[in-house]
């Protein structure tokens, strides 16, 4: 028995925006049916476009009101093209007024990215200038980092500023709220070579480079996760390998490197265990463990 594969919910928001754009009058309960999701499912996605873009909902029936297109904020559309790239999604499908394209990049992802400094990163990408910055360290530690930056990267609702680090000569990503202080350095032109930033815009992560291959990682999960899961992805890679009668499955994913996925395992213990590869799961006992003996050791 054949069925109907369903957009993936960024991708179901994607095709929403695209008709509420063409100035369709959206039915929730048809177009629920239309993308296989609950009319509840729906609502939460109108809800979370109405943020950005003015709607009017009356009866079930959303659509765009004009009326207050006319004031909304311009915003640099590169973040939407970071956001649709790393999503593995095209963005053909929004070509419209100018207006319409950086206003859907936050209607999909995440309208908490610090708005300043994303514009202020772009101002400097364009006129092909470095910046400088005060950086937090996972470790707390501030320094000052003088980069040369290339692109933004969005990956699980975080977003990154990819640049060189005038110090380490390398294209690192870097945590935008961890960043304060930014200041653009007109007067200082950037240092990348083509390779550099061929070699960031062809990343398959924020942490890895484009030289490293994706390998294989199998993950067992409970019948509670599976649900979720299949609702939403942990990583745009995923396929249902197989499904089991006792209502787990076994899924697959292609990374390259472990925190494309180690930080998502760990949300969803104790239901979903690592099959292989046995490196990520050694890393993901490491880590339980480390955080067991601080919860031993903490004196409550």
């Amino acid at each position: 028995m054949s069925h109907k594969k369903h957009p993936q919910p960024v991708e179901r928001i994607v095709n929403i925006l695209k008709r509420l754009y063409a100035f369709e009058r959206l039915r929730a309960s048809r177009i629920a049916m239309e993308y296989g999701v609950s009319t509840k499912t729906i609502s939460r996605d109108m809800k979370k476009i109405g943020k950005i873009i003015p709607l009017i909902s009356k009866r079930g029936i959303y659509r765009i009101d004009t009326s207050k297109m006319a004031h909304l904020n311009s915003l640099p559309s590169a973040m939407l093209h970071s956001f649709a790239s790393n999503a593995g999604l095209s963005i053909d499908c929004l070509q419209g007024s100018e207006e319409s394209i950086p206003v859907i990049s936050f209607a999909i992802a995440y309208d908490g990215i610090p708005k300043e400094i994303a514009e202020e990163i772009i101002e400097s990408i364009e006129k092909g200038c470095k910046c400088r910055f005060v950086y937090t360290n996972n470790q707390g530690i501030s320094s000052i980092k003088t980069v040369s930056p290339v692109k933004l990267y969005t990956a699980k609702g975080k977003w990154y500023l990819l640049a060189k680090d005038d110090v380490r000569s390398e294209v690192r990503p870097f945590d935008f709220l961890k960043i304060r202080e930014f200041e653009l350095l007109s007067g200082v032109p950037h240092d990348l070579t083509q390779a550099e930033i061929e070699e960031a815009n062809n990343r398959a992560s924020v942490w890895t480079s484009s030289g490293q291959k994706p390998f294989e990682v199998r993950l067992h999960v409970s019948a509670y996760a599976k649900r979720y899961l299949l609702e939403v992805p942990l990583h745009k890679s995923q396929t249902l390998e197989s499904p089991h009668t006792d209502g787990t499955a076994t899924f697959t994913y292609q990374i390259t490197h472990n925190m494309e996925l180690l930080p998502e395992i760990k949300n969803w213990i104790p239901h979903i265990q690592v099959i292989e590869p046995k490196e990520l799961r050694a890393a993901l006992r490491e880590d339980v463990e480390n955080f067991l003996r601080q919860m031993d050791e903490m004196d409550i």
